[in-house]
Parts: structure tokens; sequence; C-alpha cells
């Protein structure tokens, strides 16, 4: 992902070191002359000798860039789940917040029977270094592009805003990968909703973008009449929110920096994944009967395989190339009536390369549980066209059922799914960076496990 990071301006600090280099070479040239002898019995005269000195001088000027991340967080995506919101109005977020697939209707209302009452979203997530208290360390400033509370499911007492800042100060008892921090937060959002958010987080990671996090906090806030929540609801022109929560979250393509690591090279810095994507888009041949992109289409091309944030940690163990990962959501269609989703689904595999910098290739399985639960066994062909796209292909094999999970406006427009078992064989497109021997921490042992640190 550093080439990515990289072209983004805000995130990757640039540095010239701006030489010029002079060459001076001086050079020596003798000449000696013999004076004529005609005289008997040999006699000798002086020789006369002479001397060239020449000296020349060359300037030319030299370059060298160096590229540093300039930033302490950057994330693509956090969940929450929350306990807190009214009980008998609970959505049901899940464990996380990622997993309230059965309440995706507009008429539903919540469920006293939930323990997840509510969950907190950001979207689009940075921090960078906030230099108080005579530089002391560990300060932050930050925002992200969209934030969403929500206590429960009374849409009136959601509080969203864009663009809310965030002041944090971490307190770390771990610094090696994976990171273990201690983070008081305080947080203001302005608009469309108007809150102030207090929280206390427990937080492990970054390792391959992935972080697991439990929360303590309190928000209150304030929705007007213009308010796109309070403009379609049947109570009052306003509503305002007293939220106090418990929670455990998570957060995908999120990357944590210490402060001396704002001073290592992105070349330098450690990688811990054997792969870190963004989206990965497959078309599928499969053996079921109708294609899902239309009915009477005949042929092999009868769906589609789509994967948001998927993660591949090396397992530091026996040659390293062995791999736990998970992503997001992976939405796996081979046919009109044979389809799943998988929320986290648990993946193992072993990765290998056949080509340096180059191709890899990957056999692997998959399990999923929710909404749709499936077992998965295949392999994967990745050739790096740059460094963060890969074209690949897959060949597989899926197993499962997602009868009774997802509600029935998705069944419609879908088709009524089955069980199914089902061969495949695909061609892939990701933007995703994938890593090889020399890139993994694992193997290089002439890293440090804590980077200098820079006074």
């Amino acid at each position: 992902m550093s080439e990515f990071l990289i072209s983004c301006g805000a995130l990757t600090r640039e540095e010239r070191d701006i030489f010029s280099i002079t060459d001076r070479d001086t050079t020596y040239t003798n000449f000696v002359k013999n004076s004529p002898n005609n005289m008997d019995n040999g006699v000798i005269f002086p020789s006369s000798r002479e001397i060239l000195v020449e000296r020349n001088t060359t300037q030319h000027d030299s370059e060298f860039i160096r590229y540093y991340p300039d930033f302490i967080r950057f994330g693509i995506f956090e969940s929450i789940g929350t306990i807190g919101g009214a009980s008998s109005d609970a959505i049901g977020t899940g464990l996380f917040g990622v997993f309230p697939i059965n309440e995706l209707n507009p008429e539903y209302s919540g469920d006293s029977s939930k323990v997840f009452s509510g969950g907190i979203y950001r979207l689009g997530i940075s921090e960078w270094r906030l230099r108080w208290f005579r530089d002391a360390p560990n300060w932050t400033i930050g925002t992200s592009f969209t934030e969403a509370i929500l206590p429960d499911a009374n849409s009136d007492k959601y509080l969203i805003s864009f663009f809310p800042i965030y002041i944090r100060k971490r307190f770390f008892l771990r610094e090696e990968i994976p990171y273990i921090a201690l983070t008081p937060a305080i947080g203001v959002g302005y608009y469309p909703s108007q809150y102030i958010n207090a929280s206390v987080s427990l937080d492990l990671g970054s390792i391959g973008g992935l972080n697991l996090r439990t929360y303590l906090g309190f928000a209150a806030g304030y929705n007007g009449t213009n308010t796109p929540q309070m403009i379609n609801s049947s109570g009052s022109n306003s509503e305002t929110v007293v939220f106090p929560y418990a929670g455990l979250g998570i957060s995908f393509l999120d990357f944590l920096n210490l402060v001396p690591e704002t001073y290592v090279e992105w070349k330098d810095h450690q990688h811990s994944a054997w792969e870190i994507s963004v989206v990965d888009f497959t078309l599928l041949g499969a053996d079921a009967n109708k294609s899902i992109f239309k009915d009477t289409l005949s042929g092999f091309l009868k769906g589609f395989d789509l994967q948001f944030a998927r993660t591949n940690l090396a397992i530091p163990l026996l040659n390293n190339r062995f791999y736990v990962g998970t992503s997001l959501l992976r939405l796996a269609i081979m046919g009109r009536y044979e389809w799943a989703m998988g929320i986290l689904p648990i993946r193992f595999g072993y990765w290998h390369t056949l080509i340096d910098d180059e191709l890899t290739t990957n056999p692997f399985m998959e399990f999923a549980f929710y909404p749709s639960s499936y077992f998965n066994i295949g392999a994967e062909l990745n050739l790096r066209i740059t460094q963060s796209i890969v074209l690949g292909a897959k060949l597989g094999y899926i197993t499962g059922n997602s009868d009774n999970i997802i509600n029935q406006n998705i069944l419609k427009t879908y088709g009524q799914s089955t069980d199914f078992s089902n061969m495949y064989f695909g061609i892939s497109l990701g933007f995703q960076r994938i890593f090889f021997e020399n890139d993994l921490r694992y193997n290089r042992p002439e890293l440090p496990l804590k980077p200098k640190v820079y006074e």
C-alpha cells in the first residue's frame, strides 16, 4: 500500500537532499629533451626537463529523494458494536457492529432481545501529530470523512457528522507490533448533528491494517429541525440525545505509526501481511444452471466474486508462509440461485512465490458463518502489474447455504437462494498490495523491533 500512500500528499512527507559534486583532476606531463652530443669520449651534458601541469574542475548537481509517512493513523473503515441505547429498541448490530444484515429493513424498529443496541461507524479516518505541551509525545488531532453514532433503532437519535474533529492521547503499553495502547479521546461533530463524544479505548494493532478495540464512552448531542434524521421523523421537530456506551470495535485497512516511525523511510517499514487488499473483483464461471446477469444467458460466465478489505497475515512459524486472514465482506455469486455472503470470514492458506516480485500462488480454505454459512477451498494465482494493481486467476469449490438468513427484500432482488455446491473458475482484478519474502518483517532480522527514537 505504500505506493498508494506515497501518492497522497497529506500522508507522505518528501525530503530532498541536493548535492553539488565537484570533481578535481590534476595531470602532470614530463618532457625530457637530451642535448646534442658531438664530442668524443662520450662527454655527458645536462638534460633539460619540462613539466606540464593541467588542472581540470567538473561540477554537477545530484538529488536524492526520500519518502516518509506523515501521519499517525490512516484508516478506511471502523465499526463498533455498542451497548447503552434503549434496550427495547436495540438494532442488533452484533459483535463489532458489522452484523446488522437481518435488520436492513426500513420497517425495522428495534428488538428488545438484542444485546448490541447500537453502533458507531467511521469512514476515512486520519490522524496527525499534535505537538502540544512542549512536544509531549503521542498527542494527535484527526478527523474522518463521516462518523455515525447510532444509540438504537430510533433514527431521530442518530448523531451524524462530516469531518468531526478529534483529539487523542495514546499511552502505549506495548511498542512492538502489534501495538497495545490506552487511548482517551474527545471529539466534536458539527454538521448535520451537533454533538460531543468522549471515550477511552484499549487498542490492539495495527497489524496488517487490522485493529481491535474496546470502548467506554459518553456522547451527547442535538438534532435540529433541518437535519436529515428529523425530516422524516414522526415525533418532535428536534431531538436531544444522551448516550453512555460500552463497545467492541474492529477496523480494516487502518494503519498506525509510532512517532519514531515517521522518521523511517517507506521502503524500510515493517510488513506483517502477505496481502492487503482494498477491493478484489472476479468474474466467475461456474457449473450453475442460470447466470446472475440474465436468465437466458448461456455459456460459462455465471456470476462474480467481490471482496472488500481483505488481509492475509503471515503466521511466524516454520517458513512464515502459512497465513490467517479475513475480510470485511465477501459476496460470491456462482449463479442465479447459488450465492453466498460472508462477513468476517476466516481464511487459512499457504503463500508461495513463483517469481520474485512478480508472481505468487496461494492455496486456501475459508469458512463463513454469517449471514451465509459456507466452506470454500481453492487456489489463487496473483500477478503483480503495479505496486497496487494485481491481476489473478482463481479455481475452487464452494458449498453452503444462505436460506432464511438475509431479509426477503434482498432475496427478491438476487433470487431465492438454496443450498449450493459449485466448482468455479475466475479472472480477478484487485486494488491491493501483495508482498514477497524480502518484504516480510519476519524475514528481515536486520530491522529493529522498535524504530530508532529521534530527539
